[in-house]
């Protein structure tokens, strides 16, 4: 059987594959009704437009559903878009179609019977829409306009659509308001019979060259109008310029026009292509929604709009739907019926129209299928993510659709809408000149003649698209067969490949799937396929017909193939493409790394990273990692035993073998190659054609370099490993774990007394610090001590410096560099550090910098900064000799009374320990030793000083050494410290009493000194206070004070006797004076208060000036009680009191006061004149001297007070 013969109409009939909004021919009409397919997806678009249209009929007056008038239609190509509008508007206008051979009249309604739609509903409410009147316009707005630039190119285009319906002129707007104006008038028959007699052409024929036509038209004009002709001549000239339509007016015509009409007759407007008219023009979309909402308005809902668009709303919208969401809110709002054609619409109606099958064909394509279905789907599967294309779900399917596979409905509109979107076609395929029906059924007659079996491959699609392709586009296939390097087939793959060019995101165009797009038998060996399809891709790439990207195959046009063999004459060298491949191993798939981290004791170890032989970047370091790639001249010549004998090579070195790569050195050359085209001058100049190959070419190269990474990460772990003279095996999942096993292992079996750093501190630099900073005996000692000293470590490291610096300095980073490299690893440095601090603080080291040594706090910046470890030197401590140690312990036992232990650092550890435990207490002492009085600050400075010295000595065998030589001292020190000890221990409260006594006698000293038993006692006091190393005779203090205090009370006891006899009497004047002036209790005890205070403080004085100084003040405070009594005392005049002494005498009872005297205060020594009287003469001066005084005073009327 033929495929011919497969179909139940003629494969080969006319059909009308394109439908065109103009085309209305009888045929045309008649072929669009009787063969249009409702599928399931257009009955549901069919009822929810119907729905929509009849309850805004049903409704007229409610304003909700008049605004729903406008009816927005999308879907991708190919998907029936313009034939369910044209269909649409056959139906509301149910025009009557006439069958082309037998003339049968039949309305449009007629066709859509129960057969067609299975939907009882839906058919009664076409019936009922039909039955009422209408205009339909329908009408593709692209081939109405004459230019998109013009703003308002929607408006004047539905004007004159909207002219042409009615009968006026649509080319010009003037004409068809001068036409509309006259038959508002009455006037257009007799104005186009004026005009058919004079011009002799009817008016409708010669109307749209009106401008060559004046005359005609002013005389016309004036006889239907029945006007003068110069007026009508006025009007016509300024008509066109002075003619305005805008929007609103616009839908007044429309509304004008309906009034006319009965009340339920509508007018439609369908306008086909709108969106992709539209395009990114937000200002078209907003006019196209301003006329759709002013319709609506001014009509009340009589008026409609239904457009098409190439995609949905949204996308012909484009960029305007992110910065206009207002007016999309509108223009959604105008557009409230949205119907979007699916993909699956076409593959019924292609299945329905053209592939129908007969009863013959179903029996034999349902008998093939049941016999190899599962082998068909099999030869129809593809890789990769090409999961949407899917074979056939059954045999029913297989039948419906044979001899095509089910996913090239759905393949070939991708591929139509791709080749227009990319530009790689002229104007009449973007306008929908060719549609997937005629598509399909061109390629299914070009092989109507082949028999049943057959499969049509997918570049059997080429020519329905050829045609219409542009030159430069199609130039390579074209001149493809005149290549005598080509066979016939490579210019069938040609065509697949262009054909798919632009859809890798639907199918990858790897060889499995261009072997299932070029499966042409159900029975076709696919494996034999593949290799006939690679042989032909080699020579298409040698030809640079195609290009290669990785699996991938893509079709090059005539500029891509230049561009293509310019990159190929570019010249990569053998450097460029290692350095690439480091980049790529190194830096992007190792991630850069430069160190590795062992797991156990967490230290970072640098690498050498190498490439076949070559170091990349720093190479200064003990580990080595080298991988020999496909590159590299030893690769196929490096066996195992050789691999294993290189790894061997110096120490701490790692051997990785890469796996082969295929097309590795290729893919890595074409990448360099397109890199360095890309960035020539040629490149930077380019066209913009070539530079959307280039962007094109760096996108691919994009793809090329993540394809070498995962290639050569592949190579990586599939490759083989060594390491020190071993061949290892390795299992990761990933690369960076693979580097971190083989370095774990390299770090492990390199480092072979990495284990004796058993401790690991997580600060070693605060550590380093806290023991350099310590300042207890017990603390230092304990850094070497216990499982945190690391033992074994401190035991190689005193093992190195008994070798190398017991006679010599070694510098600090010497130690570090050493410890940190083989055999030891001892990372970080601060751990090695740490350790030398260890021995430092033990004593075992001394640290040097500029030629002195560190105290352990100045050794804290030096030995913290890695800097500065070159400043810094180590010295091993030597060690004392028996008969040192010995006289050492002797001496130790004679100062402290106790036995040292016998080794040099216990001996060492317990004399610091005392030493410091002394000189502690000697500088408790010190403060007071240093106050007035008090002996022993020369001692105790001496000995602080002394062991101050001796404890700042840090090597113990220095250490011994001074305190041995220093015996003398020593001792000395010791018997001299114990006196100051003991002083301040026990006899200081003997001393402060004798300080006390002194103190208190030497107010009394002449008195004291008179007598000589207390002169003597007095002066050894003295003597003894003023020793300065008084121990032996404080025992005589206590005595010597007992003497004093007892002679020293004797005569103050006599002294303060008398003086208080003579402030008594004092008391006694006062007590009478006031009782003379009647004084009250206040005056009383006031005057008497100072007496009595002197009094007091009298009874409790031993110091005899103090007892006369307090009798000498107890004169002036009678002076000052008087005076006080005085003040308080009333005056009586003499004269007054003569003259009232009658009256005076009768009622006084009491004496009258009488006023006082002042006083005056006498010191008779004062008045000899010298100290010593030793003459009668002299006495005799002296006395008459003291009587003059006294008379002077007595006789000023004054009282004289001696003292």
């Amino acid at each position: 059987m033929k495929i011919r013969e497969l179909f139940s109409k003629p494969i080969n009939r006319p059909i009308n594959g394109v439908i065109k909004a103009d085309q209305r021919d009888a045929e045309s009409v008649w072929q669009e009704l009787d063969e249009y397919v409702v599928t399931k997806q257009l009955t549901e678009y069919f009822r929810r437009f119907f729905d929509a249209y009849l309850a805004a009929a049903d409704s007229p007056n409610d304003p909700v559903l008049a605004a729903r008038m406008g009816v927005w239609v999308s879907g991708f190509f190919g998907s029936g878009k313009s034939h369910f509008i044209k269909i649409l508007s056959y139906l509301l206008e149910n025009i009557e179609a006439i069958h082309p051979q037998t003339g049968e009249p039949r309305r449009a309604s007629a066709f859509f019977d129960e057969h067609k739609i299975k939907d009882s509903m839906l058919l009664a409410d076409i019936q009922r829409a039909v039955r009422g009147s209408a205009d339909v316009i329908l009408f593709n707005i692209d081939a109405k306009a004459d230019s998109k630039d013009e703003r308002d190119v929607i408006l004047q285009v539905f004007l004159r659509v909207f002219n042409e319906k009615l009968g006026f002129s649509g080319d010009a707007p003037h004409i068809a308001h001068m036409e509309r104006y006259l038959v508002e008038k009455g006037a257009y028959d007799a104005f186009r019979q004026a005009f058919e007699q004079s011009n002799g052409s009817p008016w409708e024929a010669e109307r749209d060259a009106v401008d060559f036509l004046r005359d005609d038209v002013v005389h016309s004009l004036a006889v239907a109008l029945k006007q003068s002709e110069a007026s009508a001549g006025q009007w016509f000239d300024r008509s066109r310029d002075e003619y305005r339509i805008n929007i609103e007016s616009f839908a007044k015509l429309v509304r004008d026009y309906l009034a006319t009409k009965p009340a339920g007759h509508r007018i439609i407007f369908l306008v086909d292509e709108v969106g992709q008219f539209i395009g990114d023009n937000t200002q078209l979309m907003l006019t196209l929604q301003t006329i759709t909402e002013q319709l609506g308005t001014a009509t009340q809902g009589r008026a409609w709009v239904i457009v098409t668009s190439q995609e949905d709303i949204d996308a012909a919208l484009g960029e305007a739907n992110k910065s206009k969401s207002q007016d999309f809110s509108k223009i959604q709002g105008r557009f409230h019926t949205r119907l979007s054609l699916a993909s699956s619409n076409t593959d019924e109606v292609i299945g329905e129209r053209l592939l129908a099958k007969t009863e013959d064909a179903h029996q034999a394509l349902r008998g093939a299928f049941e016999k190899s279905g599962d082998i068909i789907n099999n030869q129809l599967a593809f890789v990769g993510n090409s999961v949407n294309l899917r074979g056939y779900k059954d045999g029913t399917e297989f039948v419906a659709v044979y001899p095509y596979a089910p996913f090239q409905f759905t393949l070939l509109q991708k591929i139509f809408e791709s080749i227009r979107k990319v530009g790689a076609t002229g104007k009449h395929l973007s306008r929908g000149e060719r549609s997937l029906l005629d598509a399909f059924q061109s390629a299914t007659v070009r092989n109507m003649d082949h028999d049943v079996g057959l499969l049509i491959p997918l570049y059997d699609f080429y020519p329905s698209i050829e045609s219409f392709i542009d030159t430069v586009a199609k130039r390579s296939i074209d001149t493809a067969p005149d290549n005598g390097a080509l066979e016939a087939y490579d210019v069938l793959l040609l065509k697949a490949l262009f054909l798919i060019r632009y859809i890798g995101d639907i199918v990858k165009p790897n060889v499995d799937n261009l072997a299932t797009l070029c499966v042409d038998r159900i029975d076709t060996d696919k494996l034999a396929l593949k290799r006939k399809i690679q042989e032909s891709l080699a020579r298409l790439e040698q030809q640079r017909l195609v290009s290669r990207n990785g699996d991938l195959w893509f079709f090059l046009t005539n500029e891509e193939r230049d561009v293509a063999r310019e990159i190929g004459n570019v010249e990569v060298s053998s450097a460029e493409k290692a350095r690439l491949l480091c980049e790529l191993l190194f830096d992007d798939i190792l991630q850069g790394s430069t160190r590795i981290r062992h797991r156990d004791t967490k230290g970072d170890y640098d690498i050498n990273r190498l490439l076949d032989g070559a170091p990349y970047k720093n190479a200064n370091h003990e580990l080595t990692v080298e991988i020999v790639s496909p590159l590299g001249d030893d690769w196929d010549l490096l066996s195992d035993a050789k691999a294993v004998l290189r790894s061997s090579e110096g120490n701490g070195r790692a051997l990785i073998r890469l796996a082969e790569g295929e097309r590795f050195d290729i893919e890595l050359t074409l990448y360099r190659q397109i890199e360095k085209y890309i960035d020539s001058p040629k490149a930077s100049n380019a066209t913009p054609s070539l530079r959307t190959i280039l962007l094109n070419r760096k996108d691919e190269n994009r793809e090329r370099r993540s394809r070498l990474r995962e290639q050569l990460s592949s190579m990586l772990l599939q490759g083989d490993f060594y390491a020190l003279g071993q061949r290892i095996e390795l299992k990761s999942s990933n690369p960076t774990s693979l580097l971190d096993e083989l370095g774990n292992y390299l770090i492990t079996n390199t480092y072979t007394k990495l284990g004796y750093l058993k401790h690991r501190n997580p600060d070693p630099i605060a550590e380093i610090r806290a023991i350099l900073q310590a300042d207890e005996i017990s603390q230092r000692k304990l850094a070497l001590g216990g499982e945190e000293g690391n033992p074994l470590a401190l035991a190689e490291l005193r093992e190195f410096l008994q070798l190398k610096a017991s006679n010599s300095r070694v510098i600090l980073d010497e130690v570090v560099n050493r410890f940190t490299g083989i055999p030891w690893g001892w990372k970080p440095e601060w751990e090695v550090v740490l350790l030398i601090a260890r021995l430092f603080m033990a004593g075992e080291i001394k640290l040097m910098m500029d030629s002195a040594d560190l105290e352990p706090r100045a050794a804290v910046e030096p030995l913290t900064k890695s800097a500065r470890f070159k400043q810094v030197s180590l010295l091993k401590r030597k060690v004392a000799d028996a008969e040192t140690l010995k006289k050492a312990r002797k001496l130790h036992q004679e100062l402290f009374s106790s036995l040292p232990p016998e080794d040099e650092d216990g001996l060492v550890a317990a004399t610091r320990s005392r030493l410091a435990g002394w000189q502690s207490e000697l500088k408790g002492f010190a403060p007071l030793a240093a106050s007035k009085h008090h002996p022993g600050l020369a001692v105790i400075d001496g000995a602080t000083t002394l062991i101050g010295k001796q404890l700042a000595i840090a090597d113990s065998f220095e250490f011994v050494e001074a305190l041995v030589k220093g015996r003398d001292s020593w001792l000395d020190l010791a018997d001299d410290a114990h006196d100051v000890t003991s002083f301040y221990k026990t006899q200081r409260p003997t001393w402060q009493r004798l300080l006390d006594a002194l103190e208190r006698y030497a107010d009394n000293r002449d008195a004291l000194e008179k007598d000589i038993k207390a002169a003597v006692a007095l002066g050894t006091l003295e003597s003894i206070r003023d020793n300065p190393t008084p121990w032996g005779v404080v025992s005589q203090i206590e005595p010597l004070i007992a003497t004093v205090d007892a002679i020293n009370e004797a005569l103050a006891q006599g002294k303060r006797e008398h003086a208080l006899l003579s402030i008594d009497a004092k008391i006694a004047e006062v007590v009478q004076a006031l009782d003379a002036a009647h004084a009250d209790a206040p005056l009383r005890n006031r005057a008497l208060l100072k007496l009595q205070e002197f009094k007091t403080k009298l009874a409790g004085l031993t110091s005899i000036p103090k007892i006369f100084y307090l009798q000498d003040q107890a004169g002036d405070a009678l002076d000052i009680a008087m005076a006080m009594i005085d003040a308080s005392t009333p005056v009586v005049q003499p004269a007054r009191a003569a003259e009232n002494g009658a009256k005076d005498t009768a009622i006084k009872t009491t004496p009258a006061a009488v006023a006082p005297k002042p006083s005056k205060l006498l010191r008779p020594a004062e008045l000899a004149g010298k100290t010593y009287l030793e003459t009668e003469d002299e006495v005799d001066a002296y006395l008459i001297r003291l009587k003059g005084e006294l008379l002077k005073a007595i006789q000023a009327g004054q009282r004289v007070r001696l003292q």
